[in-house]
C-alpha cells in the first residue's frame, strides 16, 4: 500500500512538471528601438519593435517559420527573427506555396488585419539568441503581431 502511494505521488509530480498546457498568450512588450532589440540586456524579456516582415529565403516546415523583421521598408541590414506559427489565426502566417515570392506573405495580426509584404507592423516577443548561425542575431518567440500606424 505504501509503495503504491509513493508511486502515485511521484506520477503526479512528474505530470505537473511536464506542464502540457496550452502556450502562454502573447502580450505587449516594452517598446525598443530596432537597433537595440538584440542587446544582451533584453535576453529573455518581452520587447516590442516596429518593422517590416518578410519570409526567409527558404523554409520547409508546415507548422511554423521564422519570419524576418527589418527596421525599414527597404529591407536592408540585419533582420530580427520572428518565430511564427503557420495558420489563419491571430499572430500566425498563412502557409506559402512551395514556390513563393514576397507577395505571398499574409500575416494575421492580433487586431484582425492581414499584413502583407511592405506593411508596417509592431511585433512583441520574448528575445532569444539562436544556437546555430542564422542571418539574424536574435529572435522573438511567442509573438504578438499588431498593425502599426
Amino acid at each position: 500500500m505504501t509503495l503504491r502511494r509513493i508511486f502515485c505521488i511521484g506520477l503526479l509530480i512528474f505530470c505537473a512538471a511536464c506542464g502540457g498546457g496550452s502556450p502562454e498568450l502573447p502580450t505587449t512588450g516594452e517598446t525598443k528601438d530596432f537597433a537595440s532589440v538584440c542587446d544582451k540586456t533584453n535576453e529573455g524579456k518581452r520587447v516590442a519593435v516596429v518593422g517590416f516582415l518578410r519570409f526567409p529565403e527558404k523554409f520547409t516546415g508546415t507548422s511554423s517559420v521564422v519570419l524576418r523583421l527589418y527596421g525599414g521598408s527597404d529591407y536592408a541590414g540585419a533582420p530580427v527573427g520572428v518565430q511564427t506559427r503557420i495558420g489563419n489565426q491571430a499572430n500566425q502566417v498563412e502557409l506559402a506555396p512551395k514556390e513563393f515570392t514576397d507577395k505571398d506573405l499574409k500575416v494575421h495580426t492580433s487586431d484582425g488585419q492581414v499584413a502583407g509584404y511592405g506593411t508596417r507592423v509592431k511585433v512583441s516577443g520574448k528575445v532569444y539568441y539562436p544556437l546555430v548561425g542564422q542571418d539574424f542575431k536574435c529572435g522573438l518567440e511567442n509573438p504578438l503581431i499588431e498593425s502599426a500606424r
